[in-house]
């Protein structure tokens, strides 16, 4: 194996970068742990949707802050916090609805909510150490 490849990459890699995937990590994580504790899925199986909503999810967020007005790469407003919030809500709510076909879109729409309020809890106080 070419493991001074690997070293070379890590060390190249900022630690702000690590903070971030730890922190998309743990989000993952606790949306799953949400889903789960709604019985939606077995672990494995909210685990995956977590992360598959989450990285689309992620995505448009990355497109949306590289649209902000100002040159601040954060959410630093409550008004951003709350847009941010809601999109999210509506990309992975409708994405959990075509995962879950079988689960009321109101249960559904409620265990988004649940989530992601967990989640950008966890976020917003992250974000005082970044």
């Amino acid at each position: 194996m070419l493991s001074f490849l690997l070293d070379a990459g890590i060390g190249s890699v900022s630690s702000v970068l690590w903070i971030l995937f730890i922190i998309s990590l743990l989000v993952i994580l606790i949306e799953a742990v949400v889903m789960f504790l709604f019985k939606l899925n077995n672990f494995g199986k909210t685990l995956l949707h977590s992360f598959f909503v989450n990285i689309v999810s992620t995505i448009v967020g990355y497109i949306m802050i590289s649209y902000q007005d100002s040159n601040n790469d954060k959410i630093s407003t409550p008004g951003q916090w709350l847009i941010f919030f809601g999109a999210t809500v509506i990309i992975e709510g409708l994405l959990l609805m075509l995962l879950y076909t079988k689960t009321s879109r109101s249960r559904l729409w409620f265990i988004t909510v649940v989530m992601n309020l967990v989640s950008y809890l966890f976020l917003y106080l992250a974000s005082f150490l970044l």
